[in-house]
């Protein structure tokens, strides 16, 4: 009774748009990313997060990722936060961990971060959308910072060297196969390991 009571029409709104995004038909690679931006109060595993970004390194995949990532940063809805935050969090994962072309990708998509400085919404007397803004302000900074992304996406290498190697489910290295080569190189993070040893990111295995 009490989880009845407590319904309002955004958390049903909430529950209605997972349960779409579980049932439709889709892809692996459009299964992660809905998995990794669900309504749930919990964030996604760095196996799941990691298959992600492999996938950015795929031609095919990449706007596959973005389209859906960015879709969801610029949703109408204010009570979808923990979307927009999640999906904050999947877009500096993809710029430490992701192609280059992720970089390119998210410094085009300006606009939509710094519309999220003002991002507002509350639950009662909790304001929900600090975190969400103050995460787009980082991100805004970092964009901003070529050294900083080449330090950051060094030290994302280093930490997927230190837990594990090419083909596991965990921390893998990436490369810049599928479409990225020179025109995206710069930002210090270009590792051949992941793409090859993740079999192009193609089944899933982080569920």
């Amino acid at each position: 009774m009490n989880f009845i009571k407590d319904l309002s029409v955004d958390k049903v709104l909430n529950l209605a748009e997972d349960t779409f995004n579980q049932v439709k038909p889709k892809s692996d690679v459009e299964a992660r990313v809905y998995e990794v931006l669900s309504h749930k109060n919990w964030g996604s595993s760095s196996t799941v997060l990691n298959q992600v970004a492999r996938d950015t390194y795929d031609y095919d995949k990449f706007p596959i990722v973005t389209g859906i990532m960015w879709e969801a940063l610029e949703t109408q809805r204010p009570s979808a936060w923990r979307v927009v935050f999640k999906g904050l969090t999947l877009l500096e994962h993809l710029i430490k961990n992701g192609s280059e072309r992720c970089v390119d990708d998210a410094r085009n998509h300006s606009h939509t971060l710094r519309a999220l400085h003002r991002f507002n919404y509350y639950e009662g007397t909790i304001d929900r959308g600090v975190g969400v803004r103050e995460k787009s302000k980082q991100l805004v900074e970092i964009l901003g910072d070529d050294e900083r992304i080449r330090e950051e996406r060094q030290k994302a290498r280093k930490m997927r060297e230190k837990f594990g190697t090419s083909g596991g489910g965990g921390m893998a290295s990436v490369s810049g196969g599928g479409g990225g080569g020179s025109k995206y190189a710069g930002y210090g993070n270009d590792d051949s390991q992941w793409n090859r040893g993740g079999g192009g990111g193609g089944g899933g295995g982080g569920h």
